[in-house]
């Protein structure tokens, strides 16, 4: 084992975690093009190895996540029945899938979630309207001690929320990315969940997931413990820090850069997929 490439390996998963933390997007949608750009790691190896992460890195933030009340469990639970549906048939595609249309898919994802985060950002905080009708008894509320106010919301198109969630476990299985790249922007901009309420439900729901995804790439032998084992000890160091920052940052301030950084590697990943490099990249 390559002690240095090792430890490289783990500095940028503890990177990953912190930011994937704090946005509820597990790390993986960080780890698996970083991975495979810039560390020449073979992409169903990347993919396996981001399972694995992001399943540390749920458990340990979510702790954190769940103590600040940010995790809507009842909406969480909801919505995990057909994501983890939607991993475990993207996963089984994810291991026999021509690597070029993994990059141009995942590419196009993350391109998808930059603009995405790009339009939240100038989203306007949600509250409940009085008379809002909550059948499914989803309302919740947490104290954002960034702020210090009381958010209180009703998740709404909660229907359409469900098929979003089917996409994005599809996706999380062939991309081991966890989901969280569509699952929060969904929640947000589609069923009007408060930033860090669909952060911290995302964070806990993208754990389990991802254990749907890592199992069916061990089953295929595609987990490689010299890529697994830093990548979890620089997740599980960084993922406590990402949560516990969530309760002190705006979260908005965190987006431009996280806007920057995910627009870059989709654009890299969609050059990849047609043979071209960006300068850097190996």
């Amino acid at each position: 084992m390559d002690i240095t490439r090792s430890v490289e390996l783990g500095v940028v998963s503890a990177a990953a975690a912190v930011v994937g933390s704090m946005l509820g997007l597990g790390g993986g949608v960080f780890l698996v093009p970083i991975f495979t750009l810039f560390f020449e790691v073979e992409q169903k190896v990347a993919i396996g190895a981001s399972a694995v992460a992001v399943v540390t890195n749920s458990v340990v933030g979510s702790s954190v996540h769940l103590r600040s009340r940010f995790t809507n469990l009842r909406l969480a639970m909801l919505l995990q029945t057909v994501t983890a549906a939607g991993a475990t048939v993207g996963a089984v595609i994810g291991v026999y899938a021509n690597p070029r249309v993994l990059y141009a898919i995942f590419g196009a994802v993350l391109v998808y979630a930059a603009v995405s985060m790009a339009a939240r950002r100038q989203a306007a905080p949600t509250a409940p309207a009085p008379d809002v009708r909550d059948p499914l008894r989803l309302g919740a509320a947490y104290r954002d001690p960034a702020t210090g106010q009381t958010v209180a919301y009703v998740p709404d198109r909660v229907g359409f929320g469900l098929g979003i969630s089917g996409v994005a476990g599809a996706l999380s299985g062939m991309l081991g990315i966890g989901g969280g790249a569509i699952q929060v922007p969904a929640m947000n901009l589609l069923m009007r969940v408060p930033v860090k309420a669909a952060a911290g439900t995302s964070s806990f729901m993208v754990g389990i997931t991802a254990v749907a995804t890592a199992l069916v790439f061990y089953s295929r032998g595609e987990i490689d413990p010299t890529v697994v084992v830093p990548a979890v000890i620089g997740i599980f160091a960084g993922s406590q820090l990402g949560s516990r920052l969530t309760r002190r940052v705006r979260t908005q301030r965190l987006v431009v850069v996280f806007v920057l950084i995910l627009f870059y590697l989709g654009v890299s990943l969609l050059l990849r997929a047609v043979d071209v490099t960006l300068p850097g990249q190996r």
